[in-house]
C-alpha cells in the first residue's frame, strides 16, 4: 500500500458572535472555533478528531451546527455526519469524530471542509450572533494502488509460431514476480512474438511482431483497450512525437522496397497513414517534433538513420552512420547512434561504431570506431553515461570521452538485451530459447550482481512503472 501525498490548504479563523476577536472581545460575547490536529490523514487513519471550541463555557447544554462541503463524498469517503455536535454545560469543546472509510478503490486525494454555521440552544446572557466563518479544511489521501504500479515489466518474446508471448512484472523491492499479467487480465494470450513496448501517458502499446498488431492496455492494470490489428506488417519498434504513434514495419522480409513507418491515430487506436522509408527500420526515438528511425537493415544490412519531422509529416535527408545501427539514446543533448557493423556471417564484416548527433542540424558530430571484428549493442543510458554490451561484457562511456573504453566493467554476460536505470543494469537473459529466461540486476556502484529472477520465455526488454497519477 502507499499513500500519495498532497497539498493541504487549512482556514481557521476565529468567530466572533458579534464579530470581535478573542483579544478584543467585550463581557458576554463568545468566539466559536474548530480545529484539527493535523491536515492530511490518510484513509486509513480511522478516526479523525475535529475540536469545536467556545471562548467561554454556557451554564446549559448548546449545540454547535455545521456543513460539510468539498470532494469528499458522505458515505464513501466518510461515514455521514448529522450537522450537530452537543457541548455540554459549564464545557468549552467538544470533539467530533469523523470515520474515515478504507476501500480498496484507487482514488485521488479528497478534501472536506467543515464550516460552522451557528449554535442552537438556549444561552443565558445577551448574545448577538453574527454570520460564522469558522472553518478547518481537511484531506484524505488514498492508501490504495493499481497491480502493477513501482516495478518492473520485462517483455518475454515467446517461441517463434507458438503464441506464448507474455509480459512479467517484478516488484519495487524484487519480492514478488507475476508472469503472464496480459493473460491473466485479458483471459486471453498476448500473441506471438512480443517485440516491444511503448508507453504514452497511462497506456502500454506492445507491439507483437509475428501476429501482426499492437495491444493497447491500461499500463497500471493490463487491462486491454484496444488491439490494432490492421495496417501493420512486422512491426517492430513504436515511440510518440505531437499526439501521434510512429511504428517501425518491416514489411514482407522478402521484399526490400515495402518497410514502412505506421503513423497512429492515438484516439482512433489505428493507422491513419504510413511513410515509405528504406529497408529494415527499426529502433525508434522521439524528441520534439523529430521521429528518428535506425535502419538495422532488417533481413539485409542498411546503414542510416531515418528523420521524419511530425510536424510537417515529410521525411527528411537520412543521417548516414555505420552499417547496422541497432540503437539510440539521447543524452547530453545530442543523439548517441551505436551500429553494430555487419557481422562475419555477411561475408562483408564491417566495424560497429558511435555516433554522437547534433540534434539541432542532424549531423554527425563525432564518430567513435570499433575494431572490424568488434560488434557492440543495446546502447543504454543513464545520466552522462553510456552503456552498451559487445562480446558478452558490458562497457561504460562518458558522453565527453574522446575514445572508446579499454575495458569492460562486467564481463561474462548473455544478455539478449538489456538497459539501465538509476544506477542499476537490467540484463535478460534467454537460457536455452525454449525454457524460462532470467532478469539479472547489476548494481553499477559495485559493477556486481544483486539479483537474479526467473521470468518467462526468451525475455526480450525491460521497462519500469512508476506511481499512477490523477
Amino acid at each position: 500500500m502507499r499513500i500519495r501525498s498532497i497539498f493541504l490548504m487549512t482556514a481557521l479563523a476565529g468567530f466572533v458572535l458579534t464579530g470581535c476577536t478573542d483579544d478584543d472581545t467585550p463581557e458576554g460575547f463568545t468566539t466559536l472555533e474548530i480545529s484539527a490536529t493535523q491536515q492530511t490523514f490518510s484513509e486509513g487513519d480511522g478516526t479523525v478528531p475535529v475540536t469545536f471550541r467556545a471562548s467561554q463555557p454556557f451554564s446549559n447544554d448548546v449545540e454547535f451546527t455545521y456543513e460539510v462541503t468539498g470532494t469528499a463524498v458522505a458515505g464513501e469517503d466518510y461515514e455521514s455526519l448529522s450537522g450537530r455536535v452537543l457541548l455540554a454545560a459549564g464545557s468549552q469543546e467538544v470533539i467530533q469524530n469523523i470515520i474515515l472509510i478504507d476501500n480498496d478503490e484507487v482514488a485521488p486525494s479528497k478534501e472536506m471542509t467543515i464550516n460552522i454555521t451557528g449554535l442552537s440552544g438556549m444561552v443565558d446572557g445577551s448574545y448577538n450572533f453574527g454570520l460564522p466563518s469558522s472553518a478547518v479544511t481537511l484531506t484524505i489521501t488514498d492508501n490504495d494502488s493499481f497491480a502493477y504500479e513501482n516495478g518492473i515489466l520485462v517483455l518475454n518474446e515467446g517461441n517463434f509460431f507458438a503464441g506464448n508471448a507474455s509480459v512479467s512484472f517484478i516488484s519495487e523491492d524484487l519480492a514478488n514476480t507475476s508472469n503472464a499479467i496480459f493473460a491473466e487480465n485479458n483471459d486471453m494470450p498476448l500473441g506471438d512474438v512480443a517485440q516491444s513496448m511503448a508507453f504514452h501517458e497511462d497506456l502500454a502499446y506492445i507491439i507483437v511482431n509475428n501476429s501482426q498488431k499492437i495491444e493497447v492496455v491500461n499500463r497500471y492494470t493490463f487491462e486491454s483497450v484496444a488491439t490494432i490489428a490492421t495496417g501493420l506488417l512486422n512491426p517492430r519498434y513504436m515511440a510518440f512525437s505531437n499526439g501521434k504513434g510512429y511504428v517501425s514495419n518491416w514489411g514482407d522480409g522478402a521484399d526490400v522496397l515495402d518497410d514502412f513507418v505506421a503513423v497512429i491515430d492515438l484516439s482512433t487506436y489505428s493507422v491513419e497513414r504510413t511513410f515509405s522509408v528504406p529497408e529494415g527500420p527499426e529502433w525508434v526515438l522521439a524528441n520534439a517534433d523529430y521521429v528518428y528511425v535506425a535502419h538495422q537493415g532488417g533481413f539485409g544490412q542498411n546503414n542510416i538513420v531515418t528523420i521524419i519531422n511530425t510536424s510537417t509529416n515529410t521525411v527528411d535527408s537520412p543521417i548516414t552512420v555505420a552499417n547496422r545501427p541497432n540503437s539510440m539514446q539521447i543524452a547530453d543533448g545530442y543523439l548517441w547512434v551505436l551500429s553494430g557493423g555487419n557481422p562475419s556471417w555477411t561475408g562483408d564484416e564491417t566495424a560497429g561504431q558511435l555516433d554522437k548527433i547534433d540534434l539541432v542540424s542532424n549531423t554527425v558530430l563525432e564518430t567513435l570506431e570499433f575494431a572490424q571484428t568488434e560488434h557492440p549493442g543495446f546502447l543504454s543510458v543513464d545520466k552522462d553515461t553510456l552503456y552498451y554490451l559487445m562480446d558478452g561484457n558490458i562497457f561504460s562511456i562518458d558522453v565527453t570521452d574522446a575514445s572508446l573504453p579499454a575495458a569492460a566493467i562486467i564481463s561474462g554476460v548473455a544478455f539478449y538485451d538489456m538497459t539501465v536505470n538509476n544506477g542499476m543494469l537490467y540484463g535478460v537473459d534467454a537460457k536455452d530459447f525454449a525454457s524460462n529466461g532470467s532478469l539479472e540486476i547489476y548494481d553499477l556502484a559495485s559493477n556486481s550482481l544483486s539479483s537474479s529472477l526467473e521470468v518467462s520465455v526468451i525475455p526480450g526488454a525491460v521497462y519500469f512503472n512508476g506511481s499512477f497519477e490523477f
